[in-house]
């Protein structure tokens, strides 16, 4: 399905539900009318009210702060102006907050887990610098990461401006980064030039998977471009 929900005793926390989504590859159609395939992009703009204390997150560039709305609610708002494929629209409510992980990223997370989150991303902006020297300007905007309750089902979604990870990326020693690099790939091959159609999609996982290991040379070397090389095989 489209939505996934989380009832309160799934999540870090144990004292709120938590709301996601997950659109690849044709789940978009059931969110809004489109034509769900990735040769039709879009710009989208949205304004989501949710109860508080929860947080709505987007793969868009807030608006704004929250706003007060009717009743104990929290409208959130956002923007889109790079054109996405139906199946990168994503949304997560969740009780979360965030730490800044760079001049462009933050971390969000449930309060129990965004410490954690932002000591093992804490390379993320690094990891940008040299994506950008491989495929040329980042046009997203921000690029923050959210870390999902440890029933969250996915490793990683490439959702722009706002990537999902798993909680299972947290080593405690920044080994499971990699994941990260692989998923700021994908803001060049996927997100931006994307593949016609899903008989194709070999073509965004190909190509995220040689700009990942190019950021990784930069940042690591030979020996540990060579290594994930020899361990694609």
């Amino acid at each position: 399905p489209a939505v996934q929900g989380l009832r309160p005793e799934q999540t870090g926390g144990g004292g709120h539900p938590y709301l996601f989504t997950q659109c690849q590859a044709i789940h978009a159609r059931a969110l809004f009318p489109c034509q769900d395939t990735p040769a039709a992009k879009i710009t989208y703009g949205a304004r989501v009210t949710v109860p508080a204390p929860l947080t709505a997150l987007m793969s868009a560039i807030p608006v704004g702060e929250g706003e007060a709305a009717d009743g104990d609610k929290t409208a959130f708002t956002f923007a889109q102006a790079v054109p996405i494929p139906p199946y990168l629209l994503a949304l997560a409510v969740g009780n979360v907050e965030s730490r800044d992980i760079g001049p462009r990223s933050k971390v969000w997370s449930e309060p129990e887990m965004v410490e954690a989150g932002a000591f093992e991303f804490s390379e993320t902006e690094a990891f940008l610098v040299a994506a950008e020297e491989v495929a040329g300007p980042y046009v997203w905007g921000r690029y923050d990461l959210l870390l999902l309750p440890p029933s969250f089902p996915y490793g990683g979604m490439e959702n722009p401006c706002l990537t999902f990870v798993t909680p299972t990326l947290l080593a405690g020693d920044r080994s499971q980064a990699h994941v990260v690099a692989h998923e700021i790939a994908h803001s060049w091959s996927g997100n931006l030039v994307t593949n016609l159609t899903w008989e194709h999609f070999w073509l965004n996982e190909g190509f995220t998977v040689f700009i990942e290991r190019k950021i990784m040379n930069k940042l690591y070397g030979k020996a540990v471009f060579d290594f994930n090389a020899i361990a694609g095989l």
